[in-house]
C-alpha cells in the first residue's frame, strides 16, 4: 500500500545487488522504459487515455519472463503486479474471483522466470495512512483521498476521505494473503523500521531464487 516503502526498497535492493557485483535493475512504477505498461500508471502520470487494448496486453508479462529467463540481470519491478495490475479490479468492486483470476493469469505468465513476489505491509494500516499523507502533504494528500473516495468500492460503501483509504486497505490485505499463497512470495512487515534487516531477508530470498536457476 502507499507509504509501505516500495520505491525505497526496490532502489536499495538493486544497489545492494550491484554492490555484490551482480547485474540488477529496479524499475520504479513511473519509469519511462518500464517493461510493463498499465492503465493505473498512465492515470497516475496524467497520460492521455489509450483506446488501443494492445497497449496493456498481458503479453507484456510473457516478454518480461522471457527477458529474465535469457538474461543475467535481476529485474525488480515496483508496484506493478499487485498494486497496478490486480488491485484496480478490486477498486472497481469486481467479484473477488475475478481479482484472483487476474492475478493467477499474470502469475502463470511470469512463472517460467521463477519470480519472487515481495510484499511490504505496515503493521498498523491507519497509522501508515496518516503518516504518508502527512509526509507527502498537499496537493498529493487531497488527490489521493479524492481518487480513493471516487472508486466504486468506496462509493458503494459510502466511504470518503481518510476513512475510505483506511477501510479500503483493511479490506484488501486479506485478499493479498490469499494471492501470496499462490506464488513464491516473501511478506515483509514494516521494512522502514529496520531497513537493513528487511533488505537482508529479501537478498537472501533473491539469492535462493538465483541459485535455483
Amino acid at each position: 500500500m502507499i507509504g509501505a516503502g516500495k520505491s525505497t526498497t526496490a532502489e536499495r535492493l538493486a544497489a545492494r545487488l550491484t554492490d555484490r557485483g551482480e547485474d540488477a535493475r529496479a524499475f520504479l512504477e513511473c519509469a519511462d522504459d518500464h517493461p510493463i505498461r498499465t492503465r493505473a500508471v498512465d492515470l497516475l502520470r496524467g497520460a492521455a487515455p489509450v483506446r488501443d487494448a494492445k497497449t496493456f496486453d498481458p503479453g507484456q508479462w510473457d516478454a518480461l519472463a522471457d527477458r529474465c529467463r535469457h538474461g543475467s540481470e535481476t529485474v525488480i519491478v515496483e508496484s506493478t503486479l499487485v498494486q497496478n495490475s490486480v488491485m484496480p479490479h478490486f477498486l472497481d468492486d469486481e467479484p473477488i474471483a475475478v481479482v484472483k483470476g487476474v492475478f493467477d493469469d499474470l502469475a502463470a505468465r511470469i512463472a517460467p522466470a521463477a519470480p519472487l513476489l515481495v510484499y511490504l505491509r505496515p503493521s498498523d494500516v491507519a497509522a501508515a495512512i496518516r503518516r504518508v499523507h502527512a509526509e507527502r502533504g498537499e496537493p498529493w494528500s487531497s488527490r489521493n483521498y479524492a481518487f480513493v473516495s471516487a472508486c466504486r468500492w468506496t462509493r458503494r460503501r459510502g466511504l470518503v476521505g481518510e476513512s475510505a483509504v483506511i477501510e479500503l486497505y483493511r479490506a484488501w490485505e486479506p485478499i493479498v494473503d490469499e494471492l501470496l499463497s499462490m506464488v513464491e512470495s516473501l511478506l515483509v512487515v514494516d521494512p522502514q523500521h529496520d531497513w537493513a534487516g528487511a533488505l537482508g531477508r529479501i537478498l537472501d530470498a533473491v539469492s535462493v531464487r538465483r541459485s535455483d536457476g
